[in-house]
């Protein structure tokens, strides 16, 4: 796994809440905006950490190893979470002074749902959760695929619009999930967090649609929603992207409102 760690320049005596960023469908940890979280995050008791999901077609900075993402599944990517939690609860609790019960996971669109599903599995690796434009379902992904076609042919392809690559999806991503459609049921996993969850999402979302958002959202009675009535599936941000002072003034409503939530002392829950 690809990993990025930020670290405050000046560290107190306390161990450190460290906060996770969690790439969607088409996304790599040096997309658009996710390489210049660190500088709104990283404060002097927080970590910043930013993650490829080791299947997520990325070597370097952009999709180089399509065979890899033609093999990706849910199950792999929740493997992955579960062991960077399990690294930082051990070996960067002792090399980094990272705090092991204190970690908090952002997840942008499958991102989000896929925060969903290790914190239902894996509550003891998660303090709270945010969701940026998550889906309600990971079906949704692949429902303009002909399921036949796909499973006699094995293979089929996705336009990445930004790069027009043709990216493989091989059927054993689809196998996955409807081998453990109950346990990667988002609604129902929602229905069972005991974390504290915020859910943000665009109203102009035309990826995602915002119904979405309320569906999670209904789906957890503890859940806190944040809509942002301008924004759309990346909140107004391209690939490439130089700095935050580039992204619009709704881009913040999103940030504040995370930062604020995670700052936030934790209250049990009802």
């Amino acid at each position: 796994m690809a990993v990025d760690l930020f670290l405050p320049e000046l560290e107190g005596s306390q161990k450190l809440t460290v906060n996770i960023y969690s790439h969607g469908f088409k996304g790599f940890k040096d997309w658009g905006f996710v390489p210049h979280l660190h500088e709104f995050f990283v404060s002097e008791d927080c970590a910043f950490i930013t993650y490829n999901y080791t299947h997520n077609g990325v070597r370097m900075l952009d999709f180089d190893e399509l065979y890899k993402f033609a093999e990706n599944t849910i199950t792999q990517e929740i493997r992955d979470m579960e062991s960077l939690a399990f690294w930082i609860a051990n070996e960067g609790s002792e090399l980094y002074n990272l705090h092991p019960e204190k970690l908090n996971w952002i997840g942008h669109s499958r991102g989000g749902a896929n925060t969903i599903i290790f914190a239902d599995l894996f509550p003891q690796y998660c303090q709270k959760i945010v969701t940026w434009s998550a889906i309600n379902n990971y079906s949704s992904l692949f429902v303009n695929l002909d399921k036949e076609i796909w499973k006699t042919s094995n293979t089929l392809f996705i336009k990445n619009s930004r790069t027009n690559q043709e990216m493989p999806l091989n059927y054993s991503i689809w196998e996955d999930y409807i081998n453990n459609e109950t346990k990667y049921n988002l609604e129902l996993a929602a229905s069972r967090l005991t974390v504290p969850w915020l859910i943000v999402h665009g109203k102009l979302d035309e990826v995602v649609p915002f119904e979405h958002a309320l569906s999670l959202y209904n789906a957890c009675n503890h859940s806190v929603l944040i809509t942002v009535d301008e924004a759309n599936h990346t909140f107004g941000n391209k690939h490439p992207m130089l700095n935050l002072g580039l992204a619009p003034e709704y881009f913040w409503i999103m940030m504040d409102n995370t930062r604020d939530f995670l700052d936030e002392e934790i209250e049990e829950l009802s």
